[in-house]
């Protein structure tokens, strides 16, 4: 098992969790676009926020390698529909946000399997091997969604870019490690994307810009002071890799499932 930090690692969890995490620290302004608009609301959104946070991560303590593969889905899901609403298309709703999904995370792990199984082992307490025989299975369907997404995009040509994106994250995730291949998609195209959304709509939408900037500051810091707090716990007991690993991945787990709710179910709907 790897036990060292490399510069790499360093580097790709100083993205993840400086750049990366916090993207979802605008959850309070996504909130109050969706209708949580007085203290009253306000208060029900964060305790309903955080009470998921809290049953993802028993959940995960417990089930770790089910709870492994529902974020796997989770964010296969959540990665897709935010590639997908970059298009500003109505068509091909499912096909590009399964293509989407399926070559971030498989990509990643295809081209990295033992690196990426390495990682799992950590966030499973050595369980994952006992399906790794069965990861063809989604190496194939990503295959053909790629096939199909090539196929469609000759009749719609917005997709085209999307072509060389997916080129693009195939050549990055071929050349690097999961962790930097990981890092580089979840902060420079997910979180950018994500927020180049849902900025503009927040601008057209809000009128108390101050709450959006006090309650985005508030969360980042609360997630940045958090995160920083368990990983000194947990290294007491773990190396300090092993210990970032968990808090990053479980963390976001932790976070994708709200998240989640909030964007893809209830947010999507009104700001398409």
């Amino acid at each position: 098992m790897i036990t060292d930090l490399t510069i790499l690692n360093i580097i790709s969890f100083l993205l993840i969790f400086f750049i990366g995490l916090p993207h979802g620290s605008f959850d309070g302004a996504v909130a109050s676009l969706v209708g949580f608009n007085n203290r009253i609301q306000f208060l029900q959104f964060l305790i309903y926020y955080i009470s998921l946070f809290f049953i993802v991560i028993v959940f995960w303590l417990y089930f770790p390698i089910v709870a492994l593969l529902i974020f796997i889905m989770m964010t296969i899901a959540h990665f897709g529909l935010c590639d997908w609403t970059n298009f500003r298309i109505k068509k091909y709703k499912y096909p590009v946000s399964f293509t989407y999904g399926m070559t971030i995370i498989f990509g990643i792990i295809f081209f990295n399997e033992h690196q990426s199984f390495l990682i799992f082992e950590y966030l499973t307490n050595d369980k994952i091997y006992l399906i790794q025989k069965y990861f063809y299975i989604p190496y194939f369907l990503t295959l053909i969604s790629i096939i199909y997404f090539i196929y469609i995009s000759i009749f719609e040509k917005k997709l085209r870019k999307g072509l060389v994106e997916i080129s693009f994250l195939l050549f990055i995730f071929y050349f690097f490690d999961p962790l930097l291949s990981f890092a580089i998609y979840f902060c420079f195209f997910h979180t950018y994307k994500h927020l180049k959304h849902l900025i503009k709509n927040i601008y057209l939408n809000l009128k108390n810009k101050k709450f959006v900037i006090y309650s985005t500051l508030i969360f980042t810091v609360i997630s940045w002071v958090g995160g920083l707090g368990i990983v000194y716990y947990l290294v007491q007991n773990l190396s300090l890799y092993e210990s970032i690993l968990k808090v990053i991945f479980i963390g976001l787990a932790a976070l994708t499932l709200p998240h989640m709710l909030l964007v893809d179910i209830v947010y999507r709907k009104r700001f398409k």
